[in-house]
């Protein structure tokens, strides 16, 4: 299966780090999100728009791997996570500026199931029901651009959320 790094707000070393690990078994890092010629490479470049998403995912059935700094609008970015889901494996890294899209109340009960919590128990320690914690855990997979719980829960350790101290 192949990997696709997709970096909201990246911070400096961000992108050349998502690149050095994606090449770590020998394949040739190249500039741009045209799809490769004549083998595997790993593709660096910035989504801003569904034209440039469309090359993003040509390279990717192509056979490259990815590293998209994603500047598009939401609905573009949450396309193009999609398409490259079908692809392989893909890891949406949200950078530190974005933590403010997660709600308090998605907040809270991230931090719970962070800190080792069910959903159930946080549910009950939150004093919500269990269908309204899942909807908030829901809406931070959302907020977060996971997939999973397990992705939002990885996503907002990156981001400090659950942090203590």
């Amino acid at each position: 299966m192949n990997r696709y790094v997709v970096l909201e707000q990246p911070g400096a070393d961000d992108r050349a780090d998502a690149a050095t690990e994606l090449a770590a078994d020998g394949w040739p890092i190249v500039q741009g999100l045209r799809p490769p010629t004549g083998g595997h490479a790993v593709c660096v470049g910035t989504v801003g728009d569904t034209v440039e998403a469309g090359h993003a995912v040509l390279a990717a059935v192509a056979g490259a791997r990815l590293v998209v700094d994603a500047t598009a609008p939401r609905d573009v970015i949450d396309q193009l996570c999609d398409d490259l889901r079908r692809l392989g494996q893909v890891d949406h890294r949200v950078g530190r500026s974005a933590a403010p899209r997660v709600g308090a109340d998605e907040r809270a009960l991230l931090e719970l199931l962070i800190g080792g919590a069910t959903i159930g128990e946080a549910a009950r320690r939150l004093h919500i029901s269990r269908r309204t914690a899942d909807r908030r855990i829901a809406a931070a997979r959302q907020a977060l651009g996971a997939g999973t719980t397990a992705e939002a829960l990885r996503a907002a350790a990156r981001l400090g959320i659950g942090r203590r101290g």
